[in-house]
């Protein structure tokens, strides 16, 4: 059976745990400019996203429908395609 030593735990010779450095200023403002930024990203694209995809939809159906008119004006008729599964 492995005998670990465990996990090491950070403490003074009076018992108590070290106090973490706190963060200075800058690196505080460094984050919240990083977070920011990243949310900046998101919103972009979330903005593209949601107003790109319905005129992309919109200028589908438009080819679509003169697609079709162009093949109306020149005599192309589109019949429904049949699948049969047995043979005859």
């Amino acid at each position: 059976m492995n005998q670990g030593n465990g996990p090491v735990i950070d403490m003074t010779l009076e018992g108590d745990f070290p106090e973490r450095p706190k963060p200075s200023l800058g690196a505080i403002m460094l984050r919240l400019a990083a977070f920011a930024l990243l949310l900046g990203f998101g919103a972009l694209a979330f903005w593209l996203a949601v107003f790109t995809v319905p005129v992309l939809i919109v200028a589908g159906l438009v080819c679509y429908g003169l697609f079709r008119l162009q093949m109306a004006r020149h005599g192309v008729r589109f019949r429904p395609i049949i699948v049969r599964t047995t043979r005859r």
